[in-house]
């Protein structure tokens, strides 16, 4: 491979990762989502357990993020999936990424939690 090649390559690369980092229109609440939210204690029996979900934010494309703010974002992702399943409320919401490697090779920030239908 040329050395201009080379060049161009990187450069379409630098350039796709710069201009997805700008871009957080994927992790912005749909309009369900913003009535979805996150409890401490644990739902009243007459809540409907739908089950767990999981909402993430890829470390790729995201610029120079910290993990708090890639971890807000999957929290964005938990609760726009949380209300495309039915529910109004995430019970027992845990950061499941794996931070200790988070320092030295960033990792996918994850979001896990169980999703209720509370009326």
């Amino acid at each position: 491979m040329s050395l201009k090649k080379l060049l161009f390559i990187c450069a379409a690369f630098s350039s796709a990762l710069f201009l997805n980092a700008c871009s957080n229109s994927n992790y912005q609440l749909t309009s369900a989502g913003q009535h979805v939210q996150f409890i401490d204690t644990k739902p009243a029996a007459s809540c409907q357990f739908l089950g767990k979900a999981e909402g993430r934010r890829n470390t790729l494309f995201s610029g120079l993020k910290t993990h708090s703010e890639l971890i807000r974002d999957a929290a964005t992702d938990l609760m726009n999936k949380a209300a495309s399943m039915g529910g109004n409320v995430i019970y027992n919401a845990q950061d499941a990424s794996l931070q200790y490697v988070s320092d030295i090779a960033p990792t996918d920030a994850v979001m896990t939690g169980e999703v209720f239908s509370c009326k």
